[in-house]
């Protein structure tokens, strides 16, 4: 613990660490990183799944490591830096959303996934703060007010050319070339697909339109694509205090494509906020399989309306409804901004702990 510098205008708590990261990308102050747990051969002992960490993602996020300490520039060869971790007060963490003194719970983000879920976005994006919803490791308290994004829609109502890179928003006011923009989801229309991730901006049009550096789809869409993400300067950072405990498992952000479909993927843990503003042809469903240990939670929010179709959770096993008695097969009726579910697992059955808005139970 490092209690040194702790001065009383300076310094947070810390408790850091010395780590090696692997990745060849620049790190921003802040920023969280898990531990890559399934580091080299699974019949082995290896020590380096203890101190090598890695962008956050779906495999490593019940494994927080920490937040950077500083800034690190992109090595192409890995490199050493230091992290401040879980139980640390007043340490800067990078920031995905405003911030007010003392309010609510944030929560790192793990990398997008695209294509009907399957394939891994741009992992740059990946470890920064959002809006969470469950404590532990890998959550912190904001202890400090800051208006950190210029812009951002998580109504799915920015709109990306066909181009991959002309990019129409609500209000550029703010923004320049150099600046960041953030695609946490996108449209996937079958012909082409968002790519989730993080892009600079090369040019800004006028008052609504800007022009990505690179392109943001997969292949060339029908059609403009809908986009949810948010937009920064430089790096926006809030003083926190990182809490410990139980891990809690991240934040992800689910694309579903407009088709619709069955065996939706999703993060196990943690909390999956659905990218809405779709209209979808059929229902889109995940099939939310059993847990492995007692007193595990999972959440789904949808963070915008859904026409034509819904999104539904499917118990691959009966769990329970909020009465504790009534056999539960799944979680219906989430087509509108909010709707979603909070469960946990009680060890034999998911029971539901908590609906939100329009949810509904069968």
């Amino acid at each position: 613990m490092d209690k040194s510098a702790n001065s009383h205008v300076a310094d947070g708590n810390r408790i850091i660490e010395w780590v090696w990261y692997a990745g060849t990308d620049a790190i921003s102050e802040g920023e969280g990183l898990c531990y890559n747990t399934d580091y080299g051969t699974a019949a082995n002992v290896d020590g380096r799944r203890n101190n090598h960490v890695e962008r956050p993602s779906v495999s490593n996020n019940k494994a927080f490591a920490g937040v950077a300490a500083r800034n690190y520039s992109a090595k192409s060869s890995g490199q050493m830096i230091e992290i401040n971790c879980p139980g640390s007060r007043g340490v800067k963490i990078a920031l995905g959303v405003n911030t007010v003194i003392g309010t609510g719970l944030l929560t790192f983000c793990v990398a997008g996934r695209y294509d009907v879920g399957v394939n891994t976005g741009l992992t740059t994006e990946a470890g920064r703060f959002y809006t969470g919803k469950y404590k532990g490791r890998g959550s912190a308290i904001p202890r400090q007010t800051v208006t950190a994004l210029l812009e951002a829609s998580m109504t799915g109502a920015w709109s990306l050319a066909t181009d991959g890179v002309t990019l129409t928003v609500t209000d550029t006011t703010g923004l320049s070339a150099g600046d960041t923009v953030v695609l946490v989801g996108g449209e996937d229309d079958g012909t082409g697909a968002v790519i989730p991730g993080k892009y600079t901006i090369a040019s800004v049009t006028n008052g609504t339109v800007l022009v990505l550096a690179s392109s943001a789809v997969d292949a060339t869409p029908a059609g403009a694509a809908t986009c949810t993400g948010y937009a920064y300067t430089g790096n926006p950072t809030c003083q926190a205090d990182l809490l410990d405990g139980d891990e809690s498992g991240g934040i992800e952000f689910i694309n579903l494509p407009n088709a619709g479909g069955s065996n939706q993927p999703y993060m196990v843990g943690g909390v999956s906020y659905v990218c809405g503003g779709l209209d979808i042809a059929a229902d889109a469903e995940v099939e939310l399989a059993q847990g492995s240990l007692s007193g595990e939670t999972k959440c789904f929010i949808l963070l915008h309306d859904l026409t034509t179709s819904d999104f539904i959770v499917d118990l691959v096993s009966d769990g329970l409804k909020v009465d504790g008695s009534t056999s539960l097969a799944e979680i219906a009726t989430i087509d509108d901004a909010g709707d979603g579910v909070f469960l946990i697992f009680g060890g034999a059955k998911w029971h539901t702990v908590d609906l939100l808005v329009g949810a509904t139970e069968a």
